[in-house]
């Protein structure tokens, strides 16, 4: 059986207005292969994919909408062997000169475990291409307030001399190297933790990867063009804030270690507070998240440096 050299992994929901336009965009990429996971099970999209993009992959998983992380573990274990995965948004408009730097560098630093570019925001409603950044990369305060660097703001290369100070990576586009996925949960297919559904995947998957010492690489390339709403403009559903609460939660047990110093522990327990008071007094029931997530068994992350270490990748 032949080997591809990318798996790109779909998720889709509801998403036809996108696919219609971002699909085209991907068929063509030399040496790799589509695999798109509907967890909606929507029967018009499957018609799409089948009819109009045949040599995609189309699945389902047999139990439903199982959210973002157990998602691509699933693409992962169905999909054909691979060097490399892209884990990528059906909302992006993918350059395919920014997928080609992103494979070169792989190709060439075997070092590299994880590499992306920058992704710009997308105007879908009017088709348009911006120079508004929506992520150069995930950074995040020593009390554990990650954001993606840059959002909302136009790019004139105010970051490029410091593009690689980051924690991670976002999640809506990234390459990761296959062989370095088996030491994150012990399995060749769990690239997420999946007791998180949706909302700080990628911020537990950086600090899985940092313990490790594995190598995040940003490059100053286009990768492509994100058509989600940028910064505070949306306001979260409490669909939404119960699960980025909830997921926070799981990635500060899985992670935080009791040899960070002082201040930092400090700073988590100040930011954690002051988070707790502002949802019992506007969303208290978001709140209701906190017993399940305390009876949960999480997965620890594998750490080989120490805390003071790891502690240099948050800003202070």
């Amino acid at each position: 059986m032949s080997t591809h050299r990318v798996v790109i992994g779909l998720i889709s929901y509801n998403d036809k207005q996108y696919l219609e336009k971002t699909l085209p965009l991907l068929t063509d990429l030399p040496s790799s292969h589509i695999v798109l996971l509907d967890n909606a099970s929507n029967d018009d999209i499957k018609t799409f994919i089948k009819k109009s993009f045949p040599s995609i992959t189309y699945i389902r998983h047999p139990e439903g909408n199982v959210g973002f992380s157990k998602g691509h573990n699933y693409i992962l274990k169905k999909a054909p062997a691979s060097k490399y995965y892209l884990c990528l948004n059906t909302d992006i408009k993918l350059e395919k000169e920014g997928y080609a730097q992103c494979v070169q560098a792989l190709e060439e630093d075997s070092n590299i475990a994880m590499v992306s570019g920058k992704l710009y925001h997308w105007d879908s409603t009017s088709d348009t291409k911006t120079t508004i950044i929506d992520t150069l990369g995930i950074i995040g305060s020593c009390g554990h307030h990650f954001w993606d660097r840059g959002q909302g703001k136009k790019d004139v290369g105010q970051y490029d001399d410091t593009l690689n100070v980051i924690f991670g990576i976002s999640g809506a586009a990234f390459f990761i190297r296959r062989s370095v996925i088996h030491a994150l949960h012990g399995e060749d297919h769990l690239l997420f933790d999946e007791h998180i559904f949706m909302y700080k995947d990628d911020v537990d998957l950086a600090y899985r990867m940092r313990w490790q010492q594995m190598k995040i690489t940003l490059l100053p390339v286009v990768l492509g063009y994100h058509a989600r709403t940028l910064g505070k403009k949306k306001k979260k559903s409490l669909f939404e804030a119960k699960n980025s609460y909830k997921n926070h939660w799981i990635m500060l047990r899985s992670n935080v270690d009791r040899g960070f110093r002082i201040r930092t522990k400090l700073a988590i327990i100040m930011y954690e507070l002051l988070k707790f008071l502002y949802y019992l007094v506007r969303k208290p029931k978001v709140l209701s998240v906190l017993p399940e997530v305390w009876r949960m068994n999480v997965s620890k992350s594998k750490r080989t440096i120490s805390p003071r270490r790891m502690e240099h990748y948050f800003l202070s």
